[in-house]
């Protein structure tokens, strides 16, 4: 369920270039968005795919929002040694919807009938642990295991770790010009976490779109994202990042797009 590669970026202590960009938090309430993740990684000697798709719909809700987010379906291609974990992890969510709340910057806040909410993912993953046998056994009883050491505020973090990058940019501004410094840790299931410094650089602009650049680099490891932000809602809409650890690629995009 955590982020199958995850980074923290800090921006380094610098003035806001006079150019800075203003992005809004302002996401459309009158219609329902589909948020797609796909990956590509190497596993047992062959590259493999893992999506996940899901149904987002935001309404006001007093000084913020409300995003209720179901998770629709996943999939993968993977040899058994990684699709078992990883279906272990997400099956449990498939179906249930979560309705957060954000405050007007797009900080997740809260999530409405938490309790109720974990305890159907709990029982999902108690009933793999309990009626499977081998590999799913031992992947949902991990789990179980990490569920234990969360505290409350770890729960909704995890159970919202997948839509952030969403918000990334929302309710802050982005430097035009030579950009802006970055450090960060970067991690993978290749590598350890490590840190990487780099800068975030304003490619184009087309429209109401804005195209950004980032590049870091640490010990070993190179990443690059291209996020493609919208200036009206504050959404990242697409993204596109690849991190290469002792030289194996982990390719992984995300886009945001009208429901059909």
């Amino acid at each position: 369920m955590r982020t199958p590669f995850a980074m923290m970026a800090i921006a380094l202590a610098q003035p806001v270039a006079a150019q800075a960009i203003a992005i809004p938090f302002a996401p459309p309430t009158d219609r329902a968005l589909t948020y797609r993740i796909e990956q590509h990684r190497p596993l047992a000697g062959k590259v493999s795919a893992f999506t996940a798709t899901r149904d987002l719909r935001f309404e006001r809700a007093g000084e913020g929002y409300a995003l209720t987010v179901t998770l629709r379906a996943i999939d993968t291609d993977a040899p058994a040694s990684g699709a078992v974990s990883y279906r272990a992890a997400l099956g449990p969510l498939v179906g249930i919807a979560m309705r957060f709340r954000l405050d007007g910057r797009g900080k997740v806040v809260a999530l409405d009938d938490e309790e109720a909410i974990w305890a159907k993912v709990r029982a999902g993953v108690d009933a793999l642990a309990t009626g499977s046998d081998g590999e799913r056994q031992r992947a949902a009883q991990k789990i179980l295991a990490l569920f234990d050491s969360l505290s409350v505020e770890g729960r909704m973090s995890l159970l919202a770790g997948e839509l952030q990058p969403l918000f990334l940019f929302a309710g802050s501004d982005v430097a035009g010009g030579a950009g802006r410094g970055l450090r960060s840790v970067a991690g993978s299931p290749l590598v350890r976490p490590v840190p990487v410094e780099g800068a975030l650089t304003l490619a184009g602009q087309d429209g109401d779109m804005l195209d950004l650049d980032e590049k870091l680099a640490g010990d070993g490891v190179q990443v690059s994202i291209k996020y493609r932000l919208s200036r009206v809602t504050g959404l990242v809409e697409s993204q596109e990042r690849s991190l290469i650890a002792g030289g194996q690629p982990l390719v992984e995009s995300r886009t945001l797009t009208p429901a059909e």
